[in-house]
């Protein structure tokens, strides 16, 4: 009998430390980035946990599962591997006398937690959770866990806007780790310290840290720690204005080993990858990032997915809530029971009423952001078929001009060179004008309910900026106040279109200038033009075309109730003004 019990005591034993053995391997393989091989033996540390009756080691199990699930973007998944966990952990039983491994597991735990609610922007649960992790870690006797769990709940603190608390736990961190000696966490925790002091204005600190990380940086071998500093430099270009230097810190990121595995980071990279691309005025590497980072999010943001998460912090909390009022009247039992009897009751009912109003204020919330998220979509659809239409509008004047100009032409030539007589010649002449002037004339840009007058005349820019690289510089701006840019008639806004056009048109063949500068400004009741350059000829000079040139500005200008002026620059440049009372 004795026997039997000690092989069953050696035979637990045993799994104890297969299943820690199992979750050190899955933690390697998660750290260099092989987080799908992580997740399945991960699954096999969950089912020898279970099978030995360990409560430690299954929430420590199913908390690192739910880490490399999240990783995998399987979040449906993650979420139930942490209600597993707190399952556990919110039990009387398992926090009556914690040892130091269930310590560090509900620390663990609750800094995942954090994480998750922060990736799916529950800011207010990721900052609860971040701190009740440091309170719990802040228990532990291991210096390396407390480095590890003050730097992640300083990064959480960050990403939820509270500075003074994210600096107070990286630094934690950083001392923690350095006593461990873990050079990746100090690491991570130098970066991060580095970043939040150029945000809070220290650039001397900031610099100072930066140096710190760069003397660790050769013995850094995590892809994770890796990572870390390069988000951090990322931040720091972004808050800065450097759009340039953020797309190579983001490049360095998406280039990482084992990013495949990590789909949050990669929405978040393109997020914001292609706004600094916007601001650079790359227009078509914007718009491919964008697309990228609207196929990751339809993916990881499911309606569904931030629901459970919700619904399942909601459910521990109340029931955290409820184990604490029970400790409470079983200490204070007797003469008092009846009283507690009665604020429990007024506490359910409180529970009840905020979780209902929760509820019903984040439905409000989510068909809010539905809305809007629609409303975005069929902004970039419209704005896609605007520019598909462009493309579209100038192939066809490409083939009119060649099958029909360019036939006249040669006809012309060939009429020459035979010696035909001139009147037949004047006549192709004559015609070969009249199918420019009615290309001139008859083309169209997409139709303006695709996008707004601002749009149009942006993307004119910027290719005419393309075809001059080099040679001259041509830029945009446009403010609008008081009303939106939809809000220009179509007809207005195609006559400006046009004015527009021919005024660069003019300034870039006529005026010898090296930079010409187009801006719109819309008010509430007036709409204006200008296209400035800083050449040494006029644009109304002789030498300028007068057939569809300033006098078909001007016409199209009275058109629309408006009024076109040229104005000579002091001592050089023209200045091409148009005004529109709307």
């Amino acid at each position: 009998m004795i026997m039997t019990l000690v092989v069953a005591v050696s035979q637990a034993g045993g799994d104890v430390a297969e299943v820690g053995r199992l979750r050190q391997a899955a933690d390697s393989l998660h750290s260099i980035g092989r987080t799908d091989s992580a997740a399945m033996v991960g699954e096999k540390a969950i089912a020898l946990a279970e099978r030995c009756g360990d409560p430690t080691q299954i929430v420590g199990a199913n908390a690192t599962q739910g880490v490399f699930l999240r990783s995998l973007g399987r979040i449906d998944e993650a979420l139930r591997k942490y209600e597993a966990a707190l399952a556990i952990i919110t039990s009387g039983k398992f926090r009556k006398n914690p040892d130091q491994e269930a310590i560090e597991e509900i620390a663990s735990l609750y800094i995942n937690l954090a994480v998750l609610n922060l990736d799916m922007q529950n800011k207010d649960e990721a900052a609860r959770n971040a701190v009740t992790a440091g309170d719990w870690v802040a228990r532990s006797k291991d210096p390396e866990l407390r480095g590890v769990i003050y730097g992640v709940a300083g990064s959480v603190l960050t990403g939820c806007g509270d500075i003074d608390k994210a600096l107070k736990y990286q630094d934690l961190a950083y001392r923690n780790s350095l006593e461990s000696g873990s050079d990746d966490a100090a690491f991570r925790a130098a970066a991060y310290t580095m970043l939040l002091s150029d945000r809070s204005g220290d650039k001397a600190g900031a610099e100072s840290w930066r140096r710190k990380c760069l003397d660790l940086m050769p013995r850094i071998t995590s892809m994770t720690s890796k990572m870390a500093y390069y988000q951090a430099e990322c931040s720091i270009c972004l808050k800065n204005g450097d759009n340039r230097g953020s797309i190579g810190w983001f490049d360095r990121i998406l280039g990482l080993e084992g990013i495949e595995n990590l789909p949050f980071v990669k929405f978040d990279c393109y997020n914001n990858m292609h706004l600094a691309y916007a601001e650079l005025g790359d227009y078509p590497d914007a718009y491919r990032t964008l697309l990228k980072s609207n196929e990751m999010r339809d993916t990881l943001w499911a309606r569904e997915k931030a629901e459970s998460l919700r619904d399942m912090t909601i459910k521990y909390e109340t029931k955290e809530t409820q184990l604490a009022l029970a400790q409470s009247e079983a200490r204070r039992a007797g003469t008092l029971m009846w009283l507690f009897a009665a604020l429990a009751l007024i506490l359910v009912g409180a529970t009840v009423f905020v979780v209902y109003a929760s509820r019903q204020k984040r439905h409000r919330l989510q068909r809010e952001a539905e809305f809007a998220r629609i409303r975005a979509d069929i902004g970039r659809q419209l704005t896609r078929q605007y520019v598909e239409g462009l493309e579209s509008e100038r192939s066809r004047m490409a083939r009119e001009l060649h099958d029909g100009v360019c036939n006249d032409l040669l006809a012309i030539r060939m009429n020459i060179d035979a010696g035909k007589p001139s009147a037949s010649t004047a006549s192709m002449i004559d015609a070969c004008r009249e199918s420019v002037r009615r290309i001139s004339h008859e083309l169209m840009p997409p139709e303006f309910s695709y996008a707004s007058l601002d749009e149009v005349v942006r993307y004119f820019v910027s290719k005419q900026a393309e075809a001059v690289t080099g040679t001259a510089e041509v830029i945009y701006g446009s403010s609008a106040a008081g009303r939106d840019w939809e809000d220009v008639p179509d007809a207005t806004a195609l006559e400006v279109y046009r004015i527009v056009q021919e005024a660069t048109g003019n300034a870039m063949k006529h005026s010898g200038a090296d930079r010409i500068a187009v801006n719109l400004t819309l008010t509430e009741d007036r709409l204006e033009a200008t296209v400035a350059d800083n050449g040494t000829r006029r644009a109304d000079t002789p030498t300028a075309r007068r057939g569809i040139g300033l006098d078909s500005m001007r016409r199209r200008a009275n058109a629309i109730g408006g009024k076109v002026s040229v104005e000579p620059g002091q001592p050089t440049g023209t200045t091409v003004r148009l005004t529109v009372d709307l």
